[in-house]
């Protein structure tokens, strides 16, 4: 797995344990879809008005027909690809209820079978602040 945090990516305001959930949901996700020597990488940059999270793999891909439901509540993908992988269909429902109660919002990108899937969140966000300074008199 590869990580690349840009430092100025800004604070987001929100609940810890759930900005944590988004990205557990979307890591688990993709190491479940990616094969043994495939790639996984979480990038953290900021956006216009806040940061962008996004978790890339080199593993299954996703069809072109299924992206628009892939946030569906008990939605997966079926075919021969999919067998052996279990779940609830529910993780990336999750992911998107998330995002959007912080205020944001979730895509998915794939171009098909075999050639891995990027989901990016935005999440709105401040700028750290600068640390305060004292008065010298």
């Amino acid at each position: 797995m590869t990580t690349s945090i840009d430092p100025e990516a800004r604070w987001v305001p929100g609940d810890p344990d759930r900005l944590r959930q988004i990205v557990w949901n979307l890591l688990s996700n993709a190491v479940k879809f990616t094969p043994p020597r495939g790639t996984v990488s979480l990038v953290l940059v900021p956006a216009s008005t806040g940061v962008c999270l996004e978790v890339s793999d080199t593993g299954r891909g996703i069809e072109p027909a299924f992206l628009p439901h892939v946030f569906d509540r008990f939605s997966q993908a079926e075919g021969e690809e999919m067998r052996g992988v279990r779940g609830l269909g529910i993780g990336l429902a999750i992911v998107r209820e998330l995002a959007e109660a912080h205020g944001g919002a979730v895509e998915a990108r794939s171009d098909g079978p075999g050639t891995g899937a990027t989901f990016a969140v935005t999440l709105p966000g401040r700028l750290p602040q600068a640390p305060a300074r004292s008065a010298v008199g």
